[in-house]
């Protein structure tokens, strides 16, 4: 019986396990530039997928990976706009971050802008998967404004190729001090 009661628990389409959130920097793909830390993880194992999503969103065309980004800064606030995050893949030299101040513009090349989950994995799951989407929703990095020592996470989901291997991603998070027209854009490659 206590055999059959583990399994059912196992089973359990709503318990999701969180991800684990660590200090920007203790992530193999980070950055810091001035008083912004980012670090991201991509979640790229098709087991791990279905540990945290109870789904494998590889063979769906996304790649979940997980941002964890932290403000370092003692007196100024950030805004981040998830609608701004852009990602390419392929080669690239701009490997590093900029800074972009005043009326200058960043110089991004992209393949496009990283999308809103929802309507996209509704459209790809059978109808009895709800618990699935709220939880790949809920989770989703949002536009957030950052106080000074805040830490924010959640996953973005990169379109990626459904089958075959996938080409080098360039993450692109452009980062909004609040109270002036300074922007941090930081680039992450994995």
């Amino acid at each position: 019986m206590l055999s059959t009661c583990a399994a059912a628990t196992a089973q359990d389409p709503q318990h999701f396990p969180a991800y684990p959130v660590q200090p920007p920097s203790h992530y193999a793909i980070s950055t810091r530039q001035n008083d912004v830390s980012i670090g991201i993880q991509p979640v790229e194992s098709p087991e791990d997928q279905q540990t945290y999503f109870h789904t494998t969103l590889s063979s769906k065309g996304f790649l979940p990976v997980f941002v964890v980004i932290h403000n370092r800064s003692k007196t100024d606030s950030l805004l981040l706009d998830k609608g701004s995050i852009t990602y390419g893949s392929g080669g690239s030299d701009a490997s590093s971050p900029s800074e972009n101040s005043g009326g200058q513009k960043a110089q991004i090349a992209s393949a496009g802008f990283i999308p809103f989950i929802g309507p996209f994995i509704s459209a790809g799951m059978t109808q009895g998967l709800s618990e699935v989407k709220q939880n790949l929703v809920l989770h989703e990095l949002q536009s957030e404004t950052l106080s000074p020592g805040e830490t924010v996470h959640g996953f973005l989901y990169v379109p990626v190729p459904k089958k075959g291997p996938r080409r080098k991603i360039h993450l692109r998070i452009p980062i909004a001090w609040s109270g002036s027209d300074k922007t941090s854009v930081q680039q992450l490659t994995f």
